[in-house]
């Protein structure tokens, strides 16, 4: 097995597991969230059982629209206001006890959050993303990561992108940014289940 990480150094970053995505209430359009969402799952409570740091990030803009920014010059439409139901975390991917969550008005995790302040203190050099949307929150986030000098890793079939086209080409950019970037879940839980506190016991 080649891919391997340091559960002290390395933090899963989930990226706006939503209510929305997986009801198709939110206004915006994904692919593959009823194959992403066992899979995440599955991640999810394999970086819990490495006792790594877990970032959870949901993207909410107020009720009045007034930071939206340029979002909605594209092809979105408005989305994950705060009044909606549809903006809360997905409760099989919710963040619990111990976990950090933070909410964030455009589309990097690092953008106008304290994401990099909360990596330092958790002496963090690694990130490992999944989420929604591929090619918009997961890949600024991840380029965004790359120009700080962090390493990434992105869980390929634990996103799902606005359309199938999208998706793949997102990933093949963040790969180009750094290699060996795109793990599959399988590859993280193998490497988890190596570092959890129970296999080094």
């Amino acid at each position: 097995m080649s891919f391997q990480f340091n559960p002290q150094t390395t933090a899963l970053i989930c990226v706006d597991f939503q209510t929305g995505v997986f009801t198709d209430e939110g206004g915006l359009p994904h692919v593959g969230t009823l194959e992403v969402l066992p899979k995440a799952k599955q991640v999810l409570a394999a970086a819990r059982a490495a006792k790594m740091p877990i970032i959870h990030f949901k993207e909410i803009h107020r009720k009045e629209m007034v930071d939206f920014g340029r979002e909605l010059d594209g092809a979105e439409p408005i989305h994950c206001l705060e009044t909606w139901p549809s903006t809360d975390y997905y409760w099989e991917l919710a963040p619990i006890e111990g976990e950090f969550a933070i909410g964030k008005r455009r589309y990097s995790c690092f953008f106008g959050t304290d994401l990099e302040i909360l990596l330092r203190g958790l002496k963090v050099d690694t990130l490992i993303l999944m989420g929604t949307m591929t090619n918009v929150c997961v890949h600024y986030t991840a380029a965004e990561a790359h120009h700080r000098d962090y390493h990434f890793y992105v869980i390929e079939d634990c996103c799902s992108g606005s359309d199938w086209e999208a998706h793949w080409a997102a990933l093949k950019a963040m790969a180009y940014l750094q290699r060996s970037a795109r793990i599959k879940h399988d590859e993280f839980i193998q490497a988890a289940q190596l570092v959890s506190p129970a296999a080094i016991a």
